[in-house]
């Protein structure tokens, strides 16, 4: 039952206040990537050139939230969603502040790991709350809103973290974090009871399943990262990769013999959900790929300065702030989700194999298919998230956002160094064979993608024809 349900025509206490708390802390996990990206160089100018150190400034916070992510929505299963995000919020404003003040990269990236971790509970909590406390076209619009939010992060962090930057250092940049999580924190109290489900079952927590989890998830991302950095041939790679399944392995069995498991197999059997899940795998090999390299590539081939190179997304970017709201508008006018889907993932693949394509026209050719990658990842933000949680029941909410924000970060990782990988061999050539070798890359990813899309959209309608009355199985 919604808040809004427990008493007919009334509005509970705090849940005008919910979605615009939400909404800040969520403007701020993908803030706190793009401003250290932007701001790595003033970073490593303070604090001293450290090839080690500056890479896991990124990679710390990133390999955090993707082992947090799932851990979060089990936790907040079992202790309730307002005191886990409480927690995370507390746990993401330490590391930010700890960022702010740190002298040294140990202080750094250990803070980075922190925050990062907090990060986690921004998404997969945070995501699960707004899922329990509406229904109905509201839902709808608050997803939407969750999308447009990262998406205005996205266009228009990069650009505020450098002016921030240029103003008064790299400090800032965590300073403005922990001042947008100290207003989210303060308003947490007043938003208690809007907040449902405040405890799950009595239940111990699987610590043997998340040390498996954690394990497999940071010997995995951590062998893409040696591998791209080192060689796919290189030895530490295959060693992580095979630890990293091997461990994956232990907890797929652990999870089916858990009185309490952090991932329930049977969600996974749901075929609508992870067809779900899948088409977030889409975005990950086609928007994600394209907002990581084309800057590289405009710099690389067309001789682009970083700030033009940066302002030059932006024909990417600024599509997803309005596309979400787009969508909340088409399902509740009556369009279903899976057209606006497979919309979204006719949209990424075209673009793509189109921004690939013209790569070697100029420019301005690839303006219109990067307008194309933004509508296609911007119809599909925050929707995704609300649709897939509607596919489990809502006490494994957590459980289920946490799933769907690890396929996320997963997906990312991967496409990422593969497309890196393929691309490092071409980046400092000479323009030309840069540019027709980031084309030969882009529609190979493109097709790859388009291959999952069809497995995903086919998995969405089969699970559509067979889920039960309730909305779940």
């Amino acid at each position: 039952m919604t808040p809004a349900d427990r008493q007919p025509g009334a509005v509970p206490s705090g849940t005008r206040l919910l979605m615009p708390l939400i909404l800040l802390a969520v403007f701020t996990v993908p803030l706190s990537v793009s401003g250290t990206a932007v701001s790595l160089g003033d970073i490593a100018d303070d604090l001293g050139r450290s090839p080690t150190g500056e890479q896991w400034v990124l990679n710390g916070y990133n390999l955090a939230f993707a082992c947090s992510t799932l851990v979060w929505g089990s936790v907040a299963d079992l202790v309730g969603r307002w005191r886990a995000l409480t927690i995370g919020l507390l746990t993401f404003g330490a590391g930010s502040g700890i960022s702010t003040v740190a002298t040294d990269y140990l202080t750094l990236d250990g803070a980075r790991l922190v925050a990062g971790a907090g990060a986690g509970a921004v998404f997969s909590v945070g995501t699960a709350v707004v899922s329990s406390s509406f229904e109905g076209d509201r839902r709808t619009r608050a997803f939407a809103l969750l999308g447009s939010v990262a998406g205005l992060s996205l266009a228009f962090g990069p650009s505020l973290c450098g002016l921030l930057t240029e103003a008064a250092g790299w400090q800032l940049v965590y300073g403005f974090q922990l001042a947008c999580l100290v207003v989210a924190c303060a308003g947490m109290p007043l938003i208690r009871t809007a907040v449902t489900h405040e405890r799950g079952r009595a239940a111990p927590f699987d610590v043997a399943g998340a040390a498996l989890f954690c394990a497999a998830t940071s010997l995995v991302l951590g062998g893409l990262a040696l591998g791209s950095a080192r060689g796919w041939l290189s030895l530490p790679f295959p060693l992580c990769m095979a630890a990293g399944i091997a461990c994956y392995g232990l907890f797929g069995w652990r999870e089916s013999t858990a009185p309490r498991p952090l991932l329930s197999l049977g969600t996974l059997r749901n075929r609508r959900f992870l067809g779900l899940t899948l088409v977030i795998a889409v975005a990950s090999f086609t928007f994600t790929n394209a907002v990581a390299y084309l800057p590289v590539f405009f710099q690389g081939a067309y001789a682009s300065s970083s700030g033009a190179s940066g302002v030059f997304l932006m024909f990417m970017t600024v599509p997803v702030l309005v596309a979400p709201l787009i969508a909340g508008r088409l399902v509740a006018r009556g369009t279903s989700v899976d057209t606006i889907l497979a919309w979204s993932v006719a949209l990424l693949v075209v673009g793509l194999v189109a921004t690939g394509a013209t790569a070697e026209q100029g420019l301005a050719w690839t303006t219109l298919p990067m307008a194309l990658l933004g509508a296609g990842f911007g119809l599909q933000a925050g929707l995704i998230d609300g649709e897939a949680l509607a596919q489990v029941p809502e006490e494994e909410a957590g459980m289920g956002a946490g799933w769907v924000n690890t396929v996320r970060l997963g997906s990312e990782a991967v496409a990422v160094s593969l497309f890196g990988a393929l691309f490092a061999g071409f980046a400092g050539s000479a323009a030309h064979a840069s540019r027709h070798g980031f084309a030969v890359i882009t529609i190979g990813s493109a097709l790859f993608a388009a291959a999952i899309g069809v497995l995903a959209l086919s998995l969405v309608r089969r699970g559509r024809r067979d889920a039960p009355a309730g909305g779940w199985s």
